[in-house]
């Protein structure tokens, strides 16, 4: 089973962060359903979350023990971040994973969509017409300073060099 955790950020800073100024003036740029405050708060919020020093290590361990337990996290691009909190809360099963690994599901959401950003704006850093959010300058250091994990967290994710189980 690929892990798809398909949040709001990971959209975001894949696709819609480099062409941030187009579609502030297209109607269709958001994802539906999200209305541009709600999306640039979500954003800022997610670019200055701070992620904990283990954080690479154990949202991998996470992954990995959602995966085990087949347990599928919502697919929710069009929701904001506390809407996707709220769902991923009500996953059968999820919160126990969670709380078994020192996640809350608010701490889970954040940190995933957190790191999505942080690498993406890292990979590829958006034009500064973009108004993109800046991230916290630790989980930049955080990213940057480990590699490994890193390439860990993207695999059990089935992201880039992740399995296609």
């Amino acid at each position: 089973m690929k892990m798809r955790i398909s949040l709001l950020a990971t959209a975001l800073a894949v696709a819609i962060l480099p062409a941030a100024p187009a579609l502030a003036q297209q109607q269709g740029g958001l994802p539906p359903g999200v209305d541009q405050a709600t999306f640039q708060r979500d954003m800022q919020e997610a670019a200055q979350y701070p992620l904990p020093a283990d954080f690479l290590p154990r949202m991998t361990a996470t992954i990995r023990a959602i995966q085990a337990a087949r347990i599928a996290p919502p697919n929710a691009p069009n929701l904001s971040l506390a809407q996707t909190i709220d769902r991923t809360a009500s996953v059968p099963g999820l919160s126990p994973i969670l709380s078994a690994h020192g996640f809350t599901p608010r701490e889970f959401v954040l940190g995933i969509t957190t790191f999505g950003l942080t690498e993406a704006l890292i990979q590829q850093p958006p034009p500064a017409e973009a108004h993109a959010p800046q991230p916290n300058p630790a989980n930049v250091a955080l990213i940057r300073n480990n590699p490994q994990a890193v390439q860990a967290l993207a695999q059990a994710m089935g992201g880039p060099g992740g399995s296609q189980q």
